[in-house]
């Protein structure tokens, strides 16, 4: 599914949507709505480099509100298309931790999402204008995911998943 969206956010680009709101859901005291808002890690980011096509892109499908980040993750390697699901906390404008990840088994997760969350910790970064997942020996930044544009129907599919509406209003 990450990999059809992902197709259809190339193949549909919307100038104007950059980011990702986060759709009404509720909150942990209770039927207070949260609030739909763009936070710095939002949107679609894709590590294209070396790919022959936009279908081996890897990409983040992003959704934050205040410190809390939820998404889709997706990757290709050795012929196969790896997906899951993502959770993480922002710790500043730029700093985030990863703690929850599911999805095909592969070098990501060995955990499949039928079956639960695996727990890990794992950065997210913001250097430059692109996203990092991945920190060099000395502790530097390697961005290599750009933020491009997201279709209306794959940011609303996104934000239609009660998974995600869950996961922006407390933890799993």
């Amino acid at each position: 599914m990450v990999a059809l969206l992902g197709l259809g956010a190339c193949a549909g680009l919307d100038a104007g949507q950059a980011g990702i709101e986060a759709g009404s859901s509720a909150s942990p005291m209770g039927d207070v709505p949260v609030a739909p808002t763009d936070g710095a890690f939002a949107g679609q980011w894709e590590a294209c480099e070396g790919t022959t096509s936009p279908e081996e892109c890897s990409r983040y499908l992003l959704s934050q509100h205040d410190d809390r980040i939820c998404g889709t993750w997706s990757y290709f390697a050795s012929g196969k298309t790896y997906e899951g699901r993502i959770i993480a906390r922002a710790t500043s404008s730029t700093e985030a931790r990863r703690t929850h990840i599911c999805g095909r088994p592969g070098s990501e997760t060995d955990t499949e999402c039928d079956d639960g969350w695996q727990r890990i910790d794992k950065p997210l970064r913001l250097c430059d204008g692109k996203l990092a997942d991945l920190m060099r020996a000395d502790g530097a930044c390697f961005a290599d995911y750009q933020a491009v544009p997201m279709a209306d129907d794959a940011r609303d599919a996104l934000q239609a998943q009660p998974w995600v509406q869950e996961c922006l209003s407390h933890d799993p």
